[in-house]
C-alpha cells in the first residue's frame, strides 16, 4: 500500500495537503475540495459521537443526498462503527431484514419513516447541521482498520442477498489497485447507496480523483459529462440503453470522456453500438462484490468472444475443472479468483461460504475460459449450464445468437427440468424499440445457428426482469416459464 496509509482518514489527510485545491466531491448543488473533505468528515464523526454513535455501533445508513451519504460513510469509517446502506428505494421489509441480519443497533437516516422497529433512530440532518455549525477539533478515535467496517449485499438475483463484511484495511487494499481512477473525474449515475457505486466513490477518493455525483439531476449523461468535464464514465448495461437513446439528438460523448461498462454481461452487439454511436474509448469490466475488479477489456478487444480482458495487476485468476485442476487454454471451466482485501466468508451463511470460498480462492460460480494470450471469456453461470441428453449447453452461447438477431435487444437463456431429457434450454427476449418478431421466428433463427443446442421455447417479453444493478433476475423468468406450461 502507498506509504503506511491504511485508513481513509489517513489517506484524506494526505490529500488535504497534496491535493488541497482538487475537487473531491462534485454534485449539481455542492462541491467539496480535498483541502476541506477530511475536516468535514471529521466534524460529522464528532457530531455522530455526541449523538451516541461510537465504535461499538452497527449502523444502517439511509441518505438520499449523495454528498451527505459519502460524508456519513467516511465519518462512520473514522469512528470505527460498522455500517450497511439500506437503499431508500428498497421495500421496507427487505430493509428491515438486512438490518436484522447484520445486527444493526442504530438507523442513521434523513427521514423518520426510514426507521426500523426496535432500533434507535438518529437524524442525519441534525448531525450534519451540528457538524457545520460547530466544526470539531483534533480529537480522534482508535482506528479499527481490521474490524468489520462496511457490509455489502450481493445482487440477490438468485434469492435472499448474501452479506459480506469488509474491514477498512480490506477496502484500502482494494482501492490501492484502482489506479485507473487516479486524477480522473469519475461519474457513475447509480446512487452511492448501492454497493458498487459506493465502493467506486471510495476508490476514487483513495486515488485522489474527483467523484462526480448525479444526485438526482434531470440532466442527460451527455450534459453531465460536458458540464463537469468527466473523464471516466461508469455505466451498467441498463444505463447504456439510455445513453444510446440520447445519441441521435445529443451526438457522441465528449472526446475526453472514456466509458467503462460492467456489472452484468455486455453483449457484443451492445459494445459495437456504443463504439459506433457514443464513444470509441469503451472498456468492459468484470468484477464481483466479494473481490472487486477482476479484469477489464480495452477498446481493441470487443469481438464475438465477448472477452472481459486480461486480469488486472494484483489479482490471480484461474479456470479450473470440476476436480479443481487447471483447465487448458480455451476450455470452459469454473473461474476462481484470489486477491488481497477480498472477502473470506458470507455473514451467517456457512453453506454458501463453504461453496464459494475454498483454499484461499473465491469461486463466484461463473463459467469461463482463458485464451492463450490470457484474456478472460465468460460463458454464463454454472447454475445456468444445461445438460440435455448428456450435451453441455451454455446459456451465453444461446444469448449471443439471439442477440445477434436485429430485432432482439436482450436475451436470457435458462434450463427447465425434463423427465426425459434432464434439462431443456428455453429463453426469454426483450425486443428493440419498434421492432417486431415472433417467438417462432426466433426459435427457427436460433436452430439454424445452434442446432440441438437451440432453445426449445422462447418467450417474447415487454421487458426482462432486472434488479437495481441491471442484472437479469433469472429466478423470476424460471417461475414465469413454469406458470406458462
Amino acid at each position: 500500500m502507498t506509504g503506511t496509509k491504511r485508513t481513509f482518514r489517513e489517506r484524506l489527510l494526505e490529500h488535504s495537503s497534496s491535493l488541497a485545491d482538487v475537487p473531491a466531491l462534485v454534485s449539481p448543488s455542492a462541491s467539496i475540495r480535498y483541502g476541506a473533505l477530511a475536516g468535514e468528515a471529521h466534524a460529522l464523526a464528532h457530531s455522530l459521537r455526541s449523538l451516541g454513535i461510537g465504535p461499538e455501533a452497527t449502523v444502517a445508513l439511509t441518505a438520499r443526498g449523495e454528498v451527505d451519504h459519502v460524508l456519513a460513510t467516511l465519518a462512520l469509517l473514522e469512528l470505527g462503527a460498522s455500517q450497511v446502506a439500506l437503499a431508500s428505494r428498497d421495500p421496507p421489509a427487505l430493509r428491515e431484514r438486512i438490518a436484522r441480519r447484520i445486527g444493526a443497533t442504530t438507523v442513521l437516516a434523513d427521514r423518520q419513516d426510514d426507521a426500523v422497529a426496535g432500533l434507535r433512530w438518529v437524524d442525519l440532518r441534525t448531525a450534519l447541521a451540528a457538524s457545520r455549525a460547530s466544526p470539531s477539533g483534533d480529537d480522534a478515535w482508535p482506528a479499527g482498520a481490521t474490524a468489520p467496517a462496511l457490509h455489502l449485499t450481493g445482487s440477490g438475483t438468485t434469492g435472499e442477498p448474501k452479506i459480506i463484511a469488509f474491514a477498512e484495511r480490506d477496502l484500502a487494499l482494494q482501492a490501492e489497485r484502482q489506479t485507473d481512477f487516479r486524477g480522473q473525474r469519475v461519474l457513475r449515475p447509480a446512487h452511492v447507496e448501492y454497493n458498487n457505486a459506493k465502493r467506486m466513490r471510495l476508490y476514487t477518493l483513495w486515488q485522489g480523483g474527483t467523484c462526480v455525483l448525479a444526485d438526482g439531476t434531470p440532466e442527460s449523461l451527455h450534459a453531465q459529462c460536458a458540464r463537469h468535464r468527466v473523464t471516466w464514465l461508469e455505466l451498467s448495461p441498463m444505463h447504456c440503453k439510455d445513453l444510446l437513446a440520447a445519441c441521435p439528438t445529443e451526438g457522441r460523448l465528449p472526446s475526453t470522456t472514456s466509458l467503462r461498462v460492467g456489472g452484468a454481461r455486455v453483449p457484443v452487439a451492445l459494445r459495437r453500438a456504443i463504439m459506433a454511436e457514443a464513444s470509441a474509448d469503451l472498456h468492459v469490466s468484470y468484477g464481483t462484490t466479494e473481490t472487486s475488479l477482476i479484469a477489464i477489456a480495452g477498446p481493441a478487444m470487443h469481438d464475438e468472444r465477448e472477452t472481459v480482458g486480461p486480469r488486472v495487476p494484483g489479482v490471480d485468476v484461474e479456470v479450473v475443472r470440476g476436480d479443481c485442476t487447471p483447465a487448458p487454454a480455451d476450455e470452459v471451466g469454473e473461474i476462481r479468483i484470489r486477491a488481497s482485501g477480498m472477502a473470506r466468508a458470507y455473514l451467517g451463511d456457512a453453506n454458501a461460504t463453504a461453496q464459494h470460498f475454498r483454499d484461499g480462492w473465491f469461486m463466484p460460480g461463473d463459467l469461463a475460459s482463458l485464451t492463450r494470450d490470457g484474456l478472460v471469456c465468460l460463458h454464463g453461470r454454472r447454475d445456468d449450464m444445461m445438460i440435455m441428453n448428456s450435451i453441455n449447453i451454455f446459456s451465453a452461447e444461446i444469448e449471443r445468437v439471439l442477440e445477434s438477431h436485429p430485432a432482439v435487444a436482450a436475451a436470457a437463456a435458462l434450463p427447465i427440468a425434463s423427465e426425459v431429457h434432464g434439462q431443456i434450454p428455453v429463453a426469454a427476449v426483450e425486443l428493440r424499440r419498434g421492432a417486431s418478431c415472433t417467438a417462432g421466428e426466433l426459435v427457427r433463427f436460433a436452430r439454424e445457428a445452434l442446432g440441438v443446442r437451440a432453445p426449445r421455447r422462447i418467450e417474447v417479453l415487454a421487458t426482462l426482469p432486472r434488479n437495481a444493478q441491471g442484472k437479469i433476475v433469472r429466478r423470476e423468468l424460471a417461475g414465469a416459464f413454469r406458470e406458462r406450461r
